[in-house]
């Protein structure tokens, strides 16, 4: 399966088999056509897009507000960002990537398989 962002090969991780999952982020259910994961993307953005004039309208500062929201968030994002690892590949021996989600105190808290970029074998 190819990723309809990025067209990189996407995974199954075997806690949620009903799922495709990419590197990028995207993510597709099993036997979800391409038109339903365009749809079901435009519809996110719609939705946010309207929920983002809804705050802006309703007071006054609401896009200065929006501002300093996405400061703040980016600011969090920066402590509790993902590490990455990796390893050989033991079938090419090309690099295995694994993303490992932290807390803000760095403690892991979640982690995904191991993908080589290069065969896009999985372990």
């Amino acid at each position: 399966m190819t990723c309809h962002r990025c067209g990189q090969p996407m995974y199954q991780h075997e806690a949620t088999a009903d799922r495709w999952w990419c590197r990028c982020g995207a993510w597709r259910d099993v036997g979800e056509s391409a038109d339903r994961v365009a749809a079901r993307e435009a519809e996110t953005a719609s939705v946010l897009a309207l929920l983002d004039a809804a705050i802006a309208g309703r007071r006054s500062g609401g896009e200065e507000q929006r501002i300093r929201d996405r400061e703040i968030t980016d600011q969090m994002e920066i402590t509790m960002s993902p590490r990455i690892q990796t390893t050989g590949c033991p079938k090419c021996g090309g690099t295995m990537y694994k993303t490992i989600e932290t807390d803000e105190n760095g403690n892991p808290i979640g982690a995904g398989p191991f993908v080589c970029n290069s065969c896009g074998h999985m372990m």
